[in-house]
């Protein structure tokens, strides 16, 4: 995969929409009012949709400084108690881990309040490092994007995807 400078990338409009779409992502799953399930899941299920075809156009940046960042603590615990109201009985579903793996694997069950705090997490963390609005910072929250992307909040949308299509349907038939 080819990587470009975070000069280049910082400017473009496919990371000014993916950062805008992170933010939506977030404020929906912040939102401390009280949301039935009819109303959230199907907003859910199209802001993660958007998001990751979003993510898909980010560039990849030559990450020069790799730094942890100290930015405020992401209470994920109480995130997760405003999600759980959102999403009601909708939780759990049966999944495999690896689609791909033609072994016969049984399906795991699964749990989309897991889904939403880990994608929520990762996004919420590369969003506070770029907003230090410093150099070093943004190159390491643009990578951050890509990277936790790839390598774990992606995954977790695709599942979280599968499984609001079914609790949106059965949503709507009753």
């Amino acid at each position: 995969m080819k990587c470009i400078p975070i000069a280049e990338a910082i400017g473009t409009e496919k990371l000014r929409q993916f950062i805008v779409l992170a933010r939506r992502y977030c404020a929906l799953i912040e939102a401390p009012q009280p949301v039935a399930p009819e109303a959230f899941l199907p907003e859910m299920q199209q802001v993660l949709a958007v998001l990751y075809a979003a993510a898909l156009r980010l560039d990849w940046i030559d990450l020069q400084s790799n730094v942890d960042y100290e930015v405020a603590k992401i209470d994920l615990q109480a995130i997760l108690v405003i999600v759980a109201e959102k999403v009601g009985d909708n939780r759990y579903y049966w999944n495999v881990f690896d689609p791909t793996d033609m072994t016969d694997e049984p399906p795991v069950c699964y749990d989309l309040l897991d889904d939403l705090g880990d994608i929520y997490k990762d996004l919420q963390y590369s969003l506070r490092v770029f907003d230090l609005q410093t150099a070093d910072s943004q190159e390491n929250a643009v990578w951050g994007f890509n990277h936790d992307f790839s390598a774990h909040w992606g995954q977790h949308c695709i599942n979280a995807m599968r499984a609001l299509h079914f609790f949106v349907q059965k949503l709507e038939k009753n």
